[in-house]
């Protein structure tokens, strides 16, 4: 057998490779998929199972997020002693007491910044208005969804 060298033969060698793609893909067109195989009853009955344990896991997510949310009562306490320490109400009207030189917050929750809207505010507010004048908080999650969920809750 001649080994064509070069040029010549490197064209040999592509056009031989694309023919062979040609051919295989006409061929996978032209072919009918197959149908599903039916899963083995063992395969069905693992299904179940990992079914059954990813609702005990949404149960137990679920119980864990309203075992930390505070109650309406304590909301308003815990969202209060957050925003005394951070010392808000300096420039801010809360409760009808407060500072005016940032906005009144009294009726926060009518003007429809979602929780996490209002997080971002709370956190880094300069994300929503470059020239604000209000610090960024750092608060962590928590103290962040307590503070938040009390500003949107005042209607």
């Amino acid at each position: 057998m001649k080994v064509l060298k070069g040029k010549k033969g490197l064209t040999v060698l592509f056009t031989a490779l694309f023919l062979v793609l040609v051919s295989f893909s006409l061929y996978g067109c032209a072919k009918k998929p197959a149908a599903p195989a039916k899963p083995a009853k063992k395969v069905k009955k693992a299904a179940k199972k990992v079914s059954k344990t990813s609702k005990v896991k949404v149960k137990i997510k679920a119980k864990t997020v309203s075992a930390l949310k505070p109650a309406a009562a304590n909301l308003k306490t815990a969202a209060l002693k957050i925003i005394n320490a951070q010392g808000c109400e300096g420039c801010h009207v809360i409760n009808g007491k407060g500072g005016t030189i940032g906005p009144n917050l009294d009726k926060e929750g009518t003007k429809g910044h979602s929780i996490h809207w209002l997080e971002v505010q709370i956190n880094t507010p300069k994300v929503h208005d470059k020239t604000t004048m209000m610090p960024n908080h750092n608060l962590n999650p928590t103290q962040l969804k307590t503070v938040a969920e009390y500003l949107e809750s005042l209607k």
